[in-house]
C-alpha cells in the first residue's frame, strides 16, 4: 500500500502559493520538510501542516529581499 503524500508549497510574502515539486506525508516531522527544501537550497523559517488543504505550507528565507 502507498503512503499518502501532499504537497509542499511556499508562500509568499504576498500570499501567493508556489509549488516547490516536494511532496511529504502529512504525519512527517517539519523539520523533515525544512530538510527536505534545505536540499533544494531554500531556507525555511516557518512550517506547517495545513489540514484544510491537505498540503505543508513554508515560508522562506528570501534574501533577494533581504539585502
Amino acid at each position: 500500500m502507498l503512503a499518502r503524500k501532499s504537497p509542499v508549497l511556499i508562500e509568499t510574502p504576498e500570499g501567493r502559493i508556489r509549488r516547490t515539486g516536494l511532496s511529504a506525508s502529512p504525519e512527517a516531522h517539519p523539520v523533515e520538510v525544512s530538510l527536505a527544501l534545505r536540499e533544494k537550497g531554500l531556507r525555511a523559517y516557518r512550517v506547517e501542516y495545513d489540514f484544510e488543504s491537505d498540503a505543508w505550507i513554508v515560508r522562506v528565507i528570501d534574501w533577494d529581499l533581504a539585502a
